[in-house]
């Protein structure tokens, strides 16, 4: 089976954010790469057969050891429910499959390299000054070296390369973002005037499990005769108002009580979330990447307050509906819900599937509908508040180890994480049928790197979800309110990294 191509993929200021949890640095200025200790890059020819490596000839030396050095990893991330998501801790082979593909990875590097790959869990949650921007800010500040890399939560991520505490991949020694096994629809989407400050890649599975999708209930379909959604994906007939439109007869007042609740069977169970995921999935960025290499506002438009109105339309009808996240954070009734067949559609994400693996009625995944049937591509968001980047801070102990262990970390988990992640922990676990495969490469090859989410700008990450907690459908208002503040938001990221290049 083909795998998809989703993995070939700043002291005031800092004061500030800090207390107040600042969307984007007030002052972001400076930084770069001056106070790690470096050497250049030198030659070499891996030896695959030896090594286990799966790198070009000549791409990492061959006679490097690091003398059992620590390499270690800040995990953090913004936790809900049971979100925890480390790559890269793996202590013992036990027979799970995906945690005996990155023990036998790490193993490999370890060996290799001569180095010893740790993890320190940190998790937190805040919008942008977060454990993750706090613990680099903090080494960084202190040139400590306490981390070698770091897999950080989106928001931090773009505060800590706004203010100039992440080294740029592009200057990383060894490391080669155009290799296969770095995501390069992440290279197209987030590099800003040539830098690239967090990536993912193979190195990486928490990117993909946070990717929105649809989960579908078999037996619903079935019953209510409703039309074959993989053939509606397959004609182009995959949009908005065809979910809209097979939801509809499966809704029902179970309970006969008047009154819609988790009693009751709907059409959709929805993540509040998933707003974002369907100004996405309509290709519409709040934040794109231009060809001067500058981020600009590309959010508003006709088209942006047409897929609202069709979502808030669907989701807000209450009988149609069950928005659980208005009642409560917590997923145990929803989850439920789905496996008792109260639902025809989960708007959530590809880590939901795991919930499901003892469903009794069969399930597939569908990607997130098109705008129209016009719409030749799909979008799929990973959602802003669970992704986690791979970054590096600006002071390591060394950028030539932390160069060549991430690209041979990036290299082997290209053979080794992501056949076990997709091949037989996804599809040998959680899904069923050949469909579902081939819905998961499209989900996962279509994904969209909104840097406008993940950099806040004009807080409209938030204002859109605010639609959704207060029932709202004026967006308009809420986009003429925040305008200002987006353009400037822009501009200075904008300011910041040309000052920077070089």
């Amino acid at each position: 089976m083909k795998r998809p191509l989703f993995q070939s993929h700043i002291a005031a200021a800092i004061l500030a954010v800090l207390t107040a949890g600042s969307v984007l640095l007030t002052a972001c200025s400076g930084g770069g790469n001056s106070a790690d200790t470096t050497a250049s890059p030198s030659g070499g020819t891996a030896e695959t057969a030896e090594t286990g490596i799966t790198l070009p000839a000549s791409h990492l030396p061959t006679d490097v050891k690091f003398d059992g050095s620590d390499f270690t990893f800040l995990i953090t991330g913004n936790t809900e429910n049971n979100w925890r998501k480390n790559d890269f801790l793996a202590e013992e082979q036990n027979g799970e499959i995906l945690n005996d593909a990155r023990f036998l990875r790490n193993q490999a590097v370890e060996e290799r390299f001569g180095v010893n790959i740790k993890t320190i869990e940190q998790y937190g949650s805040a919008k942008g000054a977060g454990s993750g921007f706090q613990l680099i800010t903090k080494s960084v500040l202190a040139a400590d070296s306490a981390y070698d890399a770091g897999m950080v939560a989106g928001y931090d991520v773009c505060n800590l390369a706004c203010a100039g505490y992440l080294y740029d991949f592009n200057s990383l020694p060894y490391l080669d973002l155009e290799n296969e096994w770095w995501d390069q629809k992440a290279n197209a989407d987030m590099t800003i005037k040539g830098r690239m400050f967090f990536t993912t890649g193979d190195i990486s599975t928490a990117d993909n499990d946070a990717t929105c999708c649809i989960i579908f209930n078999k037996k619903l379909v079935g019953d209510f005769k409703l039309d074959n959604p993989y053939e509606l994906v397959d004609s182009g007939a995959w949009t908005f108002d065809a979910m809209t439109a097979m939801g509809k007869p499966v809704s029902a007042d179970l309970d006969g009580n008047g009154t819609f609740d988790k009693n009751d069977r709907f059409g959709s169970i929805v993540w509040d979330d998933s707003i974002m995921a369907a100004v996405n999935g309509s290709l519409i960025k709040c934040g794109t990447v231009n060809a001067d290499g500058e981020i600009e506002l590309t959010l508003y438009s006709e088209r942006l307050i047409n897929i609202i109105d069709k979502y808030t339309a669907y989701v807000y009808d209450k009988s149609l509906s069950y928005t659980y996240q208005r009642v409560s954070y917590d997923i145990t009734d929803p989850v439920n819900m789905f496996s008792n067949d109260q639902a025809l559609f989960f708007m959530q994400m590809l880590d939901l599937t795991s919930y499901f693996r003892d469903m009794q009625t069969d399930f597939g995944i569908l990607p997130y509908p098109k705008y129209d049937e016009k719409q030749t591509s799909y979008g799929h968001t990973i959602g802003s508040w669970h992704s986690t980047f791979l970054c590096v801070p600006a002071v390591i102990e060394s950028a030539d180890m932390t160069g060549i262990v991430l690209e041979a970390l990036a290299a082997e988990s290209l053979d080794k994480v992501t056949p076990a992640y997709y091949d037989k922990t996804l599809i040998g676990k959680y899904f069923r049928d050949e469909e579902s495969v081939a819905m998961l490469d499209i989900i996962l090859s279509t994904r969209v790197y909104d840097l406008g989410w993940y950099y806040q700008l004009g807080l409209y990450n938030d204002e859109i979800l605010y639609l959704v907690y207060e029932f709202d459908t004026d967006f308009a208002s809420r986009y003429a309110k925040h305008e200002t503040k987006a353009l400037e938001d822009v501009k200075r990221i904008n300011t910041t990294f040309a000052e920077n290049v070089g």
